[in-house]
Protein backbone atom coordinates (compact mmCIF):
# COMPACT_ATOMS: atom_id res chain seq x y z
CA UNK A 1 0.00 0.00 0.00
CA UNK A 2 2.83 2.44 0.61
CA UNK A 3 4.69 1.73 -2.25
CA UNK A 4 1.36 2.60 -4.25
CA UNK A 5 1.03 6.11 -2.04
CA UNK A 6 4.41 6.72 -2.90
CA UNK A 7 3.93 5.95 -6.70
CA UNK A 8 0.44 8.17 -6.66
CA UNK A 9 2.33 11.21 -5.23
CA UNK A 10 5.26 10.66 -7.34
CA UNK A 11 3.23 10.76 -10.08
CA UNK A 12 1.50 14.13 -8.64
CA UNK A 13 5.01 15.54 -8.10
CA UNK A 14 6.28 14.74 -11.92
CA UNK A 15 3.68 16.45 -12.96
CA UNK A 16 3.95 19.69 -10.79
CA UNK A 17 7.23 19.60 -11.70
CA UNK A 18 6.38 19.32 -15.66
CA UNK A 19 3.70 21.39 -15.64
CA UNK A 20 4.27 24.04 -12.96
CA UNK A 21 4.86 27.21 -15.66
CA UNK A 22 0.99 26.42 -17.40
CA UNK A 23 -0.14 25.96 -13.29
CA UNK A 24 1.06 29.58 -12.71
CA UNK A 25 -0.35 30.88 -16.15
CA UNK A 26 -3.44 29.68 -15.58
CA UNK A 27 -3.33 30.85 -11.43
CA UNK A 28 -2.64 34.25 -12.90
CA UNK A 29 -5.50 33.70 -15.53
CA UNK A 30 -7.69 32.84 -12.78
CA UNK A 31 -7.00 35.88 -10.41
CA UNK A 32 -7.48 38.52 -13.49
CA UNK A 33 -11.47 36.89 -13.89
CA UNK A 34 -12.09 36.41 -10.53
CA UNK A 35 -10.53 39.60 -8.72
CA UNK A 36 -12.98 42.22 -7.13
CA UNK A 37 -15.86 40.20 -9.81
CA UNK A 38 -18.64 41.42 -7.68
CA UNK A 39 -17.86 44.86 -7.85
CA UNK A 40 -16.07 45.37 -11.41
CA UNK A 41 -18.07 46.18 -14.61
CA UNK A 42 -19.79 47.76 -12.62
CA UNK A 43 -23.21 47.19 -12.77
CA UNK A 44 -25.59 44.96 -14.78
CA UNK A 45 -26.35 45.68 -18.59
CA UNK A 46 -29.72 44.90 -19.77
CA UNK A 47 -28.37 42.00 -22.18
CA UNK A 48 -26.66 40.21 -19.69
CA UNK A 49 -30.34 40.15 -17.43
CA UNK A 50 -31.60 39.04 -20.38
CA UNK A 51 -29.92 35.67 -19.80
CA UNK A 52 -30.77 35.45 -16.70
CA UNK A 53 -34.78 35.46 -17.45
CA UNK A 54 -34.42 32.87 -19.44
CA UNK A 55 -33.01 30.82 -16.80
CA UNK A 56 -35.88 31.68 -14.43
CA UNK A 57 -37.83 30.19 -17.03
CA UNK A 58 -35.67 27.27 -17.16
CA UNK A 59 -36.29 27.00 -13.07
CA UNK A 60 -39.43 28.12 -12.47
CA UNK A 61 -41.12 26.44 -15.90
CA UNK A 62 -38.88 24.00 -17.03
CA UNK A 63 -38.78 25.95 -20.69
CA UNK A 64 -35.71 24.22 -21.98
CA UNK A 65 -34.56 25.22 -25.29
CA UNK A 66 -32.03 25.25 -27.82
CA UNK A 67 -32.35 29.00 -28.41
CA UNK A 68 -34.11 31.38 -26.66
CA UNK A 69 -35.79 34.88 -28.04
CA UNK A 70 -35.97 36.64 -25.15
CA UNK A 71 -33.26 39.23 -26.31
CA UNK A 72 -33.14 37.93 -29.64
CA UNK A 73 -32.26 34.78 -30.99
CA UNK A 74 -29.90 33.41 -28.98
CA UNK A 75 -27.71 29.91 -28.35
CA UNK A 76 -28.82 28.46 -24.89
CA UNK A 77 -25.37 26.24 -23.81
CA UNK A 78 -23.82 29.56 -22.06
CA UNK A 79 -27.02 29.75 -19.30
CA UNK A 80 -26.81 26.44 -18.23
CA UNK A 81 -23.57 27.51 -17.20
CA UNK A 82 -24.79 30.29 -15.83
CA UNK A 83 -28.02 29.23 -14.33
CA UNK A 84 -26.01 26.74 -11.87
CA UNK A 85 -24.73 29.52 -9.55
CA UNK A 86 -27.90 31.42 -9.96
CA UNK A 87 -29.89 28.62 -9.34
CA UNK A 88 -27.11 27.51 -6.45
CA UNK A 89 -27.46 31.10 -5.28
CA UNK A 90 -30.97 30.86 -4.73
CA UNK A 91 -31.30 27.63 -2.82
CA UNK A 92 -28.74 28.57 -0.59
CA UNK A 93 -29.79 32.04 -0.06
CA UNK A 94 -26.48 33.35 -0.65
CA UNK A 95 -26.49 36.83 -1.07
CA UNK A 96 -24.05 37.46 -3.25
CA UNK A 97 -25.28 35.03 -5.88
CA UNK A 98 -28.91 35.96 -5.03
CA UNK A 99 -30.10 37.10 -8.99
CA UNK A 100 -27.04 39.52 -8.66
CA UNK A 101 -24.77 40.33 -11.16
CA UNK A 102 -21.94 38.35 -9.58
CA UNK A 103 -23.87 34.95 -10.27
CA UNK A 104 -24.53 35.54 -14.00
CA UNK A 105 -20.43 36.54 -14.07
CA UNK A 106 -19.16 33.38 -12.58
CA UNK A 107 -19.75 30.90 -15.09
CA UNK A 108 -17.95 33.12 -18.02
CA UNK A 109 -15.08 33.72 -15.48
CA UNK A 110 -14.32 30.26 -14.97
CA UNK A 111 -14.64 29.76 -19.19
CA UNK A 112 -12.02 32.44 -19.49
CA UNK A 113 -9.64 30.15 -17.41
CA UNK A 114 -10.41 27.47 -19.44
CA UNK A 115 -10.27 28.93 -22.73
CA UNK A 116 -6.53 29.73 -21.59
CA UNK A 117 -5.96 26.13 -20.85
CA UNK A 118 -7.90 25.25 -24.52
CA UNK A 119 -5.10 27.35 -26.25
CA UNK A 120 -2.18 25.91 -24.44
CA UNK A 121 -3.86 22.77 -25.58
CA UNK A 122 -4.28 24.28 -29.20
CA UNK A 123 -1.00 25.81 -29.72
CA UNK A 124 0.83 22.73 -28.72
CA UNK A 125 -0.69 20.55 -30.83
CA UNK A 126 -0.52 22.78 -33.74
CA UNK A 127 2.27 23.27 -33.81
CA UNK A 128 4.40 20.09 -31.73
CA UNK A 129 5.87 22.67 -29.49
CA UNK A 130 5.08 23.17 -25.42
CA UNK A 131 6.64 26.27 -25.76
CA UNK A 132 4.26 27.61 -28.02
CA UNK A 133 1.65 26.37 -26.02
CA UNK A 134 2.70 28.31 -22.80
CA UNK A 135 3.75 31.49 -24.68
CA UNK A 136 -0.28 31.52 -26.22
CA UNK A 137 -1.44 31.03 -22.69
CA UNK A 138 0.39 33.25 -21.04
CA UNK A 139 0.05 36.05 -23.70
CA UNK A 140 -3.89 35.33 -23.90
CA UNK A 141 -3.89 35.08 -19.60
CA UNK A 142 -3.19 38.67 -19.69
CA UNK A 143 -4.90 40.24 -22.22
CA UNK A 144 -7.37 42.95 -21.25
CA UNK A 145 -9.43 42.08 -24.34
CA UNK A 146 -9.96 38.29 -23.25
CA UNK A 147 -9.94 39.48 -19.18
CA UNK A 148 -12.84 41.19 -20.86
CA UNK A 149 -14.94 39.43 -21.64
CA UNK A 150 -14.20 36.49 -19.25
CA UNK A 151 -16.25 39.11 -16.46
CA UNK A 152 -19.12 39.75 -18.08
CA UNK A 153 -22.61 37.97 -18.69
CA UNK A 154 -22.13 37.74 -22.76
CA UNK A 155 -22.64 33.91 -23.79
CA UNK A 156 -19.94 35.20 -26.72
CA UNK A 157 -17.32 34.30 -24.73
CA UNK A 158 -17.89 30.43 -25.29
CA UNK A 159 -16.95 30.63 -28.54
CA UNK A 160 -12.94 31.02 -27.76
CA UNK A 161 -13.20 28.29 -26.27
CA UNK A 162 -15.16 25.93 -28.32
CA UNK A 163 -12.79 27.04 -31.45
CA UNK A 164 -9.53 25.76 -29.46
CA UNK A 165 -11.39 22.38 -28.43
CA UNK A 166 -12.96 22.06 -32.21
CA UNK A 167 -9.84 22.67 -33.84
CA UNK A 168 -7.62 20.39 -31.35
CA UNK A 169 -9.30 17.51 -31.76
CA UNK A 170 -9.96 18.39 -35.58
CA UNK A 171 -5.97 18.01 -35.74
CA UNK A 172 -5.62 15.20 -34.06
CA UNK A 173 -7.73 13.50 -35.99
CA UNK A 174 -6.40 14.85 -39.32
CA UNK A 175 -2.82 13.63 -38.18
CA UNK A 176 -3.53 10.73 -35.65
CA UNK A 177 -6.04 9.39 -37.56
CA UNK A 178 -7.63 8.07 -34.48
CA UNK A 179 -11.53 6.97 -34.60
CA UNK A 180 -11.93 8.61 -31.10
CA UNK A 181 -10.27 11.99 -31.99
CA UNK A 182 -12.98 11.74 -34.60
CA UNK A 183 -16.00 11.79 -32.48
CA UNK A 184 -14.82 14.19 -30.03
CA UNK A 185 -14.28 16.75 -32.79
CA UNK A 186 -17.73 15.78 -34.25
CA UNK A 187 -19.32 16.01 -30.78
CA UNK A 188 -17.16 19.75 -29.99
CA UNK A 189 -18.13 20.87 -33.39
CA UNK A 190 -22.12 20.06 -32.27
CA UNK A 191 -21.77 21.72 -29.12
CA UNK A 192 -19.93 24.78 -30.56
CA UNK A 193 -23.00 25.66 -32.91
CA UNK A 194 -25.21 26.13 -29.27
CA UNK A 195 -22.43 28.96 -27.86
CA UNK A 196 -22.78 32.02 -30.10
CA UNK A 197 -23.90 33.00 -34.12
CA UNK A 198 -20.30 33.61 -35.44
CA UNK A 199 -19.99 30.07 -34.92
CA UNK A 200 -22.32 29.15 -38.28
CA UNK A 201 -18.93 30.78 -40.15
CA UNK A 202 -17.16 27.36 -39.54
CA UNK A 203 -18.43 25.43 -42.88
CA UNK A 204 -16.38 28.32 -44.73
CA UNK A 205 -13.10 26.64 -43.11
CA UNK A 206 -13.78 23.33 -43.93
CA UNK A 207 -15.22 24.12 -47.19
CA UNK A 208 -11.38 25.78 -47.81
CA UNK A 209 -9.99 22.38 -45.69
CA UNK A 210 -11.60 20.45 -48.32
CA UNK A 211 -9.46 22.78 -51.49
CA UNK A 212 -6.50 22.13 -48.88
CA UNK A 213 -6.75 18.26 -49.55
CA UNK A 214 -7.43 18.44 -52.95
CA UNK A 215 -4.29 20.13 -53.61
CA UNK A 216 -2.05 18.71 -51.22
CA UNK A 217 -3.38 15.56 -49.48
CA UNK A 218 -5.49 13.82 -52.20
CA UNK A 219 -5.97 10.83 -50.22
CA UNK A 220 -7.17 11.95 -47.06
CA UNK A 221 -10.64 11.68 -48.04
CA UNK A 222 -10.74 8.28 -49.59
CA UNK A 223 -8.73 6.42 -46.64
CA UNK A 224 -10.66 8.13 -43.73
CA UNK A 225 -13.99 8.74 -45.67
CA UNK A 226 -15.39 5.85 -42.69
CA UNK A 227 -14.23 7.62 -39.86
CA UNK A 228 -15.39 11.26 -41.49
CA UNK A 229 -18.90 9.48 -42.04
CA UNK A 230 -19.05 8.72 -38.09
CA UNK A 231 -17.76 12.43 -37.04
CA UNK A 232 -20.17 13.76 -39.33
CA UNK A 233 -22.90 11.58 -38.00
CA UNK A 234 -22.16 12.53 -34.62
CA UNK A 235 -22.62 16.37 -35.39
CA UNK A 236 -25.82 16.04 -36.39
CA UNK A 237 -26.82 13.20 -33.46
CA UNK A 238 -25.46 16.68 -31.37
CA UNK A 239 -27.54 19.42 -33.59
CA UNK A 240 -31.17 17.83 -33.41
CA UNK A 241 -32.61 19.62 -31.11
CA UNK A 242 -30.83 23.23 -32.52
CA UNK A 243 -32.34 21.71 -36.02
CA UNK A 244 -35.95 20.91 -33.99
CA UNK A 245 -36.22 24.86 -32.88
CA UNK A 246 -34.97 25.59 -36.24
CA UNK A 247 -38.20 23.94 -37.82
CA UNK A 248 -40.54 24.93 -35.22
CA UNK A 249 -39.90 28.31 -36.21
CA UNK A 250 -37.75 29.53 -39.50
CA UNK A 251 -36.76 32.79 -38.43
CA UNK A 252 -34.27 32.05 -35.69
CA UNK A 253 -31.60 31.03 -38.43
CA UNK A 254 -31.61 34.61 -39.58
CA UNK A 255 -29.75 36.16 -36.43
CA UNK A 256 -28.77 39.64 -36.53
CA UNK A 257 -29.75 39.93 -40.35
CA UNK A 258 -31.54 43.41 -39.33
CA UNK A 259 -27.55 45.02 -38.96
CA UNK A 260 -25.73 43.99 -42.17
CA UNK A 261 -24.37 45.56 -44.52
CA UNK A 262 -26.91 45.12 -47.22
CA UNK A 263 -29.35 47.31 -44.57
CA UNK A 264 -29.44 50.48 -46.86
CA UNK A 265 -30.56 52.18 -43.83
CA UNK A 266 -27.07 51.54 -42.20
CA UNK A 267 -24.64 50.92 -45.24
CA UNK A 268 -24.91 54.82 -46.56
CA UNK A 269 -26.19 53.60 -49.87
CA UNK A 270 -22.82 51.35 -50.53
CA UNK A 271 -22.75 47.35 -49.33
CA UNK A 272 -19.30 47.18 -50.72
CA UNK A 273 -17.75 50.48 -49.67
CA UNK A 274 -19.18 49.66 -45.82
CA UNK A 275 -17.58 46.03 -46.42
CA UNK A 276 -14.29 47.39 -47.11
CA UNK A 277 -14.17 50.28 -44.75
CA UNK A 278 -14.95 47.71 -42.17
CA UNK A 279 -11.65 45.50 -43.53
CA UNK A 280 -9.69 48.92 -42.60
CA UNK A 281 -11.09 49.13 -39.32
CA UNK A 282 -10.60 45.21 -38.23
CA UNK A 283 -7.12 45.64 -39.43
CA UNK A 284 -6.90 49.34 -37.67
CA UNK A 285 -8.42 48.04 -34.41
CA UNK A 286 -5.76 45.72 -32.61
CA UNK A 287 -3.16 48.32 -32.89
CA UNK A 288 -4.48 51.90 -33.25
CA UNK A 289 -8.06 52.51 -32.76
CA UNK A 290 -10.13 49.46 -31.08
CA UNK A 291 -13.85 49.04 -30.23
CA UNK A 292 -15.23 52.08 -28.55
CA UNK A 293 -18.04 50.15 -26.96
CA UNK A 294 -17.04 50.57 -22.90
CA UNK A 295 -18.67 46.85 -22.50
CA UNK A 296 -16.39 45.68 -24.74
CA UNK A 297 -13.05 47.95 -24.41
CA UNK A 298 -11.85 50.73 -22.83
CA UNK A 299 -13.31 53.24 -25.31
CA UNK A 300 -11.76 53.71 -28.46
CA UNK A 301 -7.85 52.03 -27.35
CA UNK A 302 -6.15 49.22 -29.34
CA UNK A 303 -7.07 45.73 -28.52
CA UNK A 304 -3.64 44.97 -27.92
CA UNK A 305 -0.98 46.89 -26.30
CA UNK A 306 2.60 47.75 -27.32
CA UNK A 307 4.08 44.88 -25.77
CA UNK A 308 2.24 42.18 -27.81
CA UNK A 309 0.97 44.03 -30.43
CA UNK A 310 3.62 43.97 -33.12
CA UNK A 311 4.14 39.94 -32.26
CA UNK A 312 0.87 39.62 -34.14
CA UNK A 313 1.92 40.97 -37.79
CA UNK A 314 4.96 38.89 -37.23
CA UNK A 315 2.86 35.69 -36.53
CA UNK A 316 0.61 36.11 -39.13
CA UNK A 317 3.14 36.94 -41.63
CA UNK A 318 4.45 33.52 -40.67
CA UNK A 319 1.20 31.68 -41.49
CA UNK A 320 0.78 33.60 -44.44
CA UNK A 321 4.32 32.40 -46.19
CA UNK A 322 3.59 28.78 -44.72
CA UNK A 323 0.39 29.10 -45.81
CA UNK A 324 1.19 25.56 -47.34
CA UNK A 325 1.49 23.75 -44.06
CA UNK A 326 -1.96 22.61 -42.45
CA UNK A 327 -1.43 24.32 -38.97
CA UNK A 328 -1.29 27.57 -40.56
CA UNK A 329 -4.11 27.12 -43.50
CA UNK A 330 -6.33 26.54 -41.04
CA UNK A 331 -5.48 29.63 -38.90
CA UNK A 332 -5.61 31.96 -41.90
CA UNK A 333 -8.77 30.47 -42.52
CA UNK A 334 -10.61 30.65 -39.25
CA UNK A 335 -9.22 34.59 -39.23
CA UNK A 336 -10.91 35.18 -42.54
CA UNK A 337 -14.37 33.17 -41.23
CA UNK A 338 -13.87 34.88 -37.41
CA UNK A 339 -13.94 38.27 -38.80
CA UNK A 340 -17.07 37.74 -41.17
CA UNK A 341 -19.20 38.52 -38.18
CA UNK A 342 -18.27 42.08 -37.90
CA UNK A 343 -17.15 42.56 -41.71
CA UNK A 344 -20.67 41.66 -43.03
CA UNK A 345 -22.41 43.97 -39.88
CA UNK A 346 -23.04 47.91 -40.44
CA UNK A 347 -23.82 48.93 -37.06
CA UNK A 348 -20.96 49.77 -33.57
CA UNK A 349 -17.89 48.92 -35.79
CA UNK A 350 -15.30 48.52 -34.76
CA UNK A 351 -17.23 45.76 -33.22
CA UNK A 352 -15.01 43.52 -30.51
CA UNK A 353 -17.40 41.57 -29.11
CA UNK A 354 -18.50 40.11 -33.07
CA UNK A 355 -14.96 39.65 -33.25
CA UNK A 356 -14.66 37.63 -30.58
CA UNK A 357 -14.24 34.35 -32.49
CA UNK A 358 -10.36 35.63 -33.86
CA UNK A 359 -9.06 35.80 -30.63
CA UNK A 360 -7.62 31.89 -30.29
CA UNK A 361 -5.86 33.04 -33.46
CA UNK A 362 -4.75 36.63 -32.54
CA UNK A 363 -2.94 35.09 -29.70
CA UNK A 364 -1.61 32.15 -31.31
CA UNK A 365 -0.08 34.49 -33.65
CA UNK A 366 1.14 36.83 -31.50
CA UNK A 367 3.14 33.57 -29.99
CA UNK A 368 4.50 32.84 -32.92
CA UNK A 369 5.68 36.23 -34.04
CA UNK A 370 7.31 36.39 -29.96
CA UNK A 371 8.92 33.39 -30.47
CA UNK A 372 10.54 33.80 -33.38
CA UNK A 373 12.14 36.82 -32.20
CA UNK A 374 12.54 34.84 -29.28
CA UNK A 375 14.54 32.50 -31.14
CA UNK A 376 17.37 34.49 -32.55
CA UNK A 377 18.88 34.83 -28.99
CA UNK A 378 21.47 32.42 -28.57
CA UNK A 379 21.40 32.37 -25.04
CA UNK A 380 18.72 29.60 -23.69
CA UNK A 381 18.18 32.22 -20.12
CA UNK A 382 18.22 35.13 -22.21
CA UNK A 383 15.86 33.73 -24.12
CA UNK A 384 13.05 33.02 -21.24
CA UNK A 385 13.96 36.24 -19.40
CA UNK A 386 12.51 38.25 -22.80
CA UNK A 387 9.80 36.01 -22.95
CA UNK A 388 8.91 36.46 -19.61
CA UNK A 389 9.43 40.31 -20.03
CA UNK A 390 7.02 40.61 -22.61
CA UNK A 391 4.12 38.60 -20.99
CA UNK A 392 4.61 40.72 -18.09
CA UNK A 393 4.80 43.74 -19.82
CA UNK A 394 1.56 43.18 -21.32
CA UNK A 395 0.36 41.84 -18.09
CA UNK A 396 0.93 45.74 -16.49
CA UNK A 397 -0.37 46.93 -19.84
CA UNK A 398 -3.68 44.97 -19.36
CA UNK A 399 -4.33 45.20 -15.64
CA UNK A 400 -4.02 48.77 -15.79
CA UNK A 401 -5.89 49.25 -18.64
CA UNK A 402 -9.03 47.23 -16.97
CA UNK A 403 -8.64 47.57 -13.27
CA UNK A 404 -7.08 51.02 -13.48
CA UNK A 405 -8.22 53.06 -16.44
CA UNK A 406 -11.71 51.30 -17.18
CA UNK A 407 -12.75 50.73 -13.84
CA UNK A 408 -12.08 54.39 -12.79
CA UNK A 409 -14.12 55.57 -15.98
CA UNK A 410 -17.47 57.19 -15.54
CA UNK A 411 -18.59 56.07 -19.78
CA UNK A 412 -17.80 52.17 -17.87
CA UNK A 413 -20.52 52.72 -15.09
CA UNK A 414 -22.59 53.95 -17.92
CA UNK A 415 -22.61 51.56 -20.51
CA UNK A 416 -23.73 48.60 -17.32
CA UNK A 417 -26.49 50.71 -16.76
CA UNK A 418 -25.28 51.76 -13.10
CA UNK A 419 -29.02 53.34 -12.48
CA UNK A 420 -30.90 50.11 -12.92
CA UNK A 421 -28.68 48.34 -10.83
CA UNK A 422 -28.85 51.31 -8.31
CA UNK A 423 -32.54 51.65 -8.67
CA UNK A 424 -32.86 47.38 -8.72
CA UNK A 425 -31.04 47.49 -5.15
CA UNK A 426 -33.05 50.26 -3.74
CA UNK A 427 -36.16 48.21 -4.70
CA UNK A 428 -34.85 45.04 -3.06
CA UNK A 429 -34.19 46.62 0.20
CA UNK A 430 -37.70 48.57 0.41
CA UNK A 431 -39.87 48.18 -2.43
CA UNK A 432 -42.05 45.30 -1.02
CA UNK A 433 -44.77 46.98 1.05
CA UNK A 434 -45.59 49.83 -1.17
CA UNK A 435 -46.44 50.65 -4.70
CA UNK A 436 -43.40 51.63 -7.55
CA UNK A 437 -43.48 53.70 -10.33
CA UNK A 438 -40.68 53.49 -13.22
CA UNK A 439 -40.58 55.82 -15.59
CA UNK A 440 -37.43 54.37 -18.46
CA UNK A 441 -37.21 52.68 -21.08
CA UNK A 442 -38.62 49.04 -21.93
CA UNK A 443 -35.07 47.87 -22.48
CA UNK A 444 -33.92 48.64 -19.35
CA UNK A 445 -36.37 46.88 -16.97
CA UNK A 446 -34.60 43.55 -17.76
CA UNK A 447 -31.47 44.58 -15.38
CA UNK A 448 -34.58 45.55 -12.35
CA UNK A 449 -37.00 42.23 -13.46
CA UNK A 450 -33.70 39.47 -13.22
CA UNK A 451 -32.73 41.64 -9.47
CA UNK A 452 -36.12 41.72 -7.59
CA UNK A 453 -37.04 38.28 -8.46
CA UNK A 454 -39.15 36.20 -6.33
CA UNK A 455 -38.94 38.85 -3.61
CA UNK A 456 -42.72 39.97 -4.18
CA UNK A 457 -42.00 43.73 -5.66
CA UNK A 458 -44.25 45.11 -7.96
CA UNK A 459 -43.82 48.37 -10.21
CA UNK A 460 -45.43 50.25 -13.52
CA UNK A 461 -43.84 51.52 -15.85
CA UNK A 462 -44.80 54.08 -17.52
CA UNK A 463 -43.08 55.96 -20.68
CA UNK A 464 -42.55 59.68 -21.10
CA UNK A 465 -45.63 59.89 -23.59
CA UNK A 466 -47.82 57.48 -21.25
CA UNK A 467 -48.01 59.77 -18.64
CA UNK A 468 -50.83 62.56 -19.60
CA UNK A 469 -52.94 59.62 -20.83
CA UNK A 470 -52.33 56.92 -18.19
CA UNK A 471 -51.11 57.81 -14.91
CA UNK A 472 -52.88 57.90 -11.84
CA UNK A 473 -51.77 58.76 -8.42
CA UNK A 474 -51.02 55.54 -6.41
CA UNK A 475 -52.29 54.85 -3.07
CA UNK A 476 -49.89 55.84 -0.20
CA UNK A 477 -47.15 54.63 0.41
CA UNK A 478 -45.52 54.75 -3.14
CA UNK A 479 -41.89 55.94 -4.75
CA UNK A 480 -41.08 57.29 -8.55
CA UNK A 481 -38.29 56.45 -10.23
CA UNK A 482 -36.88 58.32 -13.27
CA UNK A 483 -34.45 57.80 -15.75
CA UNK A 484 -32.27 61.07 -15.46
CA UNK A 485 -31.83 61.80 -19.52
CA UNK A 486 -36.61 61.07 -19.23
CA UNK A 487 -36.78 63.60 -16.46
CA UNK A 488 -37.47 67.15 -17.63
CA UNK A 489 -39.92 65.56 -20.26
CA UNK A 490 -41.73 63.35 -17.16
CA UNK A 491 -41.51 66.64 -14.30
CA UNK A 492 -43.53 68.82 -17.55
CA UNK A 493 -45.91 65.74 -18.32
CA UNK A 494 -47.09 65.41 -14.58
CA UNK A 495 -47.45 69.25 -14.00
CA UNK A 496 -49.81 69.21 -16.58
CA UNK A 497 -51.80 66.68 -14.87
CA UNK A 498 -51.17 68.96 -11.72
CA UNK A 499 -48.49 66.76 -9.58
CA UNK A 500 -45.39 68.91 -8.79
CA UNK A 501 -43.65 66.26 -7.10
CA UNK A 502 -40.25 67.78 -5.58
CA UNK A 503 -37.91 64.73 -7.25
CA UNK A 504 -34.33 64.42 -5.11
CA UNK A 505 -31.13 63.53 -7.65
CA UNK A 506 -29.78 60.20 -6.76
CA UNK A 507 -25.95 60.20 -7.08
CA UNK A 508 -23.24 57.64 -8.25
CA UNK A 509 -21.48 56.18 -5.60
CA UNK A 510 -18.60 55.92 -7.87
CA UNK A 511 -18.66 59.76 -8.63
CA UNK A 512 -21.00 61.94 -7.32
CA UNK A 513 -22.83 62.17 -10.91
CA UNK A 514 -26.82 62.35 -10.93
CA UNK A 515 -27.98 58.60 -12.52
CA UNK A 516 -31.93 59.19 -11.56
CA UNK A 517 -34.30 61.10 -9.84
CA UNK A 518 -37.07 59.73 -7.24
CA UNK A 519 -39.72 61.25 -5.21
CA UNK A 520 -41.40 58.93 -2.02
CA UNK A 521 -44.39 59.35 -0.30
CA UNK A 522 -44.67 57.60 2.72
Amino acid sequence: MAKKKNSFCGQILIFLKENWVLIVILLVATFLRFYNLSELPPGLYPDEAANGLDIIRMKDDGDFRAIYDTNGPRESLFFFGQGKFVIIGDILNITAWEYTPLSLRIAPAIIGVLTVLGIYLLSKEFFKSKELGLISAGVLAVSSWHIQFSRNGFRAIMLPLALTLIFYFFIRAYREGRLKDYILFGITLGLGFYTYLSIRMLPLVFGAFLIWTFLFDKNFIKENLKKILISIGVFLLVMIPLFMSFASDITLLAGRASTSIFNPELNNGSALKTFFDNIIAELKMFNIAGDKNFRHNFGGSPMLDIAVGIFFWIGAAISLINWKKIEHFILIMLFGAMSLPMILTAEGIPHALRLVGVIPIVFIWVSLGLKWLADKINSKKLKTFFIVFVILLSAAFGFKKYFIDFANNTAAHDAYTEDMVSIAYDLRENGQNRENILVAGEFGTKTIDFMIYGRNIHYNRYETYDLYNSFKLPEKPFKIYVQKDWFDETQSELNKLGYFFDFAPVKSEFDGRIIYYEFEEK
